[in-house]
Formats: C-alpha cells, structure tokens, sequence
C-alpha cells in the first residue's frame, strides 16, 4: 500500500518549504498532455546503481525502487500529487495525494471533483481512470518516455542526460530525436501532440491499451524520428482515407487529407461533453477544456494534406475506395 500522506512518499526533504529531497531529479516532456491548463511539475528517483531497461525502445522497464511524481497546480495553488512506485517486477502502486487548502499536507484521495474558482470544479482521477491510461504500458509510465525526452523541448533530466549518466541499458544511439516532415510543412507538431496525448496511452501496438482494439495506431516510434520523412509513420497510414471501426462513429473517416471539417479525428479533439463524453471527446477522460492551439495545429495540418486520389480523381470526404485504403496496408 502507498504511503498515507505524500510527505512520507520522500518526495520533499522539507514539505513546509518545499524542498525537494536530494537524489530526485526534475524532468519535462518535450511536449506536455494536455490537463485543462493545469501547471505541472514530475520529478523521478531511480534507485543508485540501478538502469532502466530500453531494449524496447518503446516499452522502457523501470528497475524496482524507481518512484516518479506529477504534481498539478491550478492558478498557482498545488492541488494534487501523483505517485507511482514500482514496488516488484511488474507490478506498481500508485495513488493521489490531494492538497489542503493552505498547503501544508497532502493525505491520499480516492478521486473525484473537488470545487475550484466560481463554481467550478477539479477533477481528481480515480484508480479506475488512471488504470484507463497506464495500462497501455507494459511497466506503465507514460511522459518518461525516449520520445518525450529525447525531442527538442525536454528539459530538467532529458535522453541525452540519462545516456551520459550510465542509466539507460542498452544507450540508444540516438539521443536528439527529431519528427521529419511529411510534405505539409507542419507534420512535426501534431504529431507529437498525437503522440502525447493519444499514443502512449491508447493508441498504440502494447495489447493491454484502452484503445487497441481500433488498430488506430499515434504513438512514434523513437527508431524512426531521426529526421526522416513522416509520411508512412503509423499516425498517417493508419487514419488518412481510413473508416473507424467503431459502430458509434458510423464508419466515419479519421483524416480525410485536406477537409479537417470532415475528419473524424478533429470533430473528437475539438469537442467536449456533448451527450455522451466517451462518444464525442478524445481524450475520453481528464480533461474538460479544449486544446484550442494544439487542436489547431492538427487542423492545420490535416488542411494541408493533398486530397487523396480515388478512381482517378481526388477524393470529396466521402467514402474511399482501395486507392485510399491501400494506405493503411
């Protein structure tokens, strides 16, 4: 069982003053997951002598001791700090300390909304919730990842700083990862947010993840993101001219290159708790406020796409025929 208040977590050597207790280390992803414009800070111990396993590059296996935290702040008050410590091989504990109002302590939450501002509310997750996520990882840790730290932006403990410091095993050759472009001009961006906030979780090839069952698949692949050209990454070829195999979007098409209005993909980005949130949101859970900027970018991009071609001709967001489909195989 988790300890019963985050001071006796050791994340703080003086939780009065804050003080971070020495041997944990700060890190920011590259590119953050979207949390309603909530300010957020992660710190990560590993316990000395140890090595995270990378043979995966995709699937890191953290050694057991490792404790990562993620604290959420609302209009510069900390509201609530996530653990996750590996206790055995395979197997985690974790659970949320939610803070008092004068920020002295923080006592373990079960989740749920809690009043915030004028007549608003903060959503603390639940077991449930989270499960919904880190399940899609075999050792479950999602922003500490190759891609989030090894893309231009990561800062504190970065890919760079981890080979350096001996502890990653096997050192990946490659510790300055870069999303190339797919002929857009702006592919970088909302792929990387694809991946952030839809890849690492769901999205993705790991078995156990919410949404494998789509076979949409929008994590990268950190062995590809050398510069490359992006167009046949699996975040293109599995929703360009491609139908959902969801009965509740009746067979919608995910990206129809140049329509964002008729992609299926932005309609769920760009929406929020319309009759029934897990039909008509993407993120499904944990988050109520729209991405504007970053959902932007998607649009963006999906604009620039040339028009698939189909039986000759370009394509009209209507159904798509093999040409189309091709793409996915």
């Amino acid at each position: 069982m988790p300890p019963p208040s985050l001071e006796c977590t050791g994340l703080y050597a003086n939780i009065a003053t804050k003080e971070i207790e020495t041997g944990i280390r700060e890190y920011a992803p590259a590119v953050p997951l979207w949390a309603d414009n909530a300010e957020k800070e992660r710190w990560i111990f590993l316990p000395p002598g140890t090595t995270i396993d990378v043979t995966d590059p995709s699937e890191w296996t953290f050694p057991v001791g490792t404790k990562i935290w993620k604290q959420f702040s609302k209009d510069g008050k900390r509201v609530e700090t996530r653990l996750f410590q590996k206790v055995q091989t395979g197997y985690w504990v974790y659970t949320t300390y939610a803070w008092n109002a004068g920020e002295t302590a923080a006592m373990i939450s079960s989740g749920g909304n809690i009043p915030w501002g004028d007549g608003g509310i903060y959503h603390i997750p639940t077991p449930d919730e989270c499960d919904q996520c880190h399940r899609g990882r075999t050792d479950h840790i999602l922003g500490f990842e190759q891609v989030s730290l090894g893309l231009a932006g990561a800062s504190g403990v970065t890919l760079a700083d981890l080979v350096s410091d001996k502890l990653l095993t096997p050192a990946p050759a490659l510790t300055s990862l870069a999303v190339g472009d797919d002929g857009t001009g702006v592919a970088a961006a909302p792929l990387e947010w694809l991946h952030i906030n839809c890849g690492v979780s769901c999205h993705n090839d790991n078995a156990n993840s919410t949404a494998y069952g789509s076979s949409m698949r929008l994590r990268l692949d950190p062995t590809l993101l050398d510069g490359r050209p992006s167009t046949d990454f699996d975040s293109r070829t599995t929703t360009l001219g491609m139908t959902a195999n969801n009965p509740m979007w009746n067979n919608q098409i995910r990206i129809v290159p140049g329509d964002p209005t008729h992609s299926l993909l932005v309609q769920l980005i760009s929406n929020r708790g319309t009759n029934n949130p897990e039909a008509n949101q993407m993120p499904p859970i944990a988050t109520s406020v729209v991405d504007v900027e970053d959902t932007q970018s998607v649009v963006t991009w999906i604009g620039k796409m040339p028009p698939l071609v189909v039986d000759g001709g370009t394509g009209d967001g209507g159904a798509v025929d093999d040409a189309a489909g091709d793409a996915g195989n």
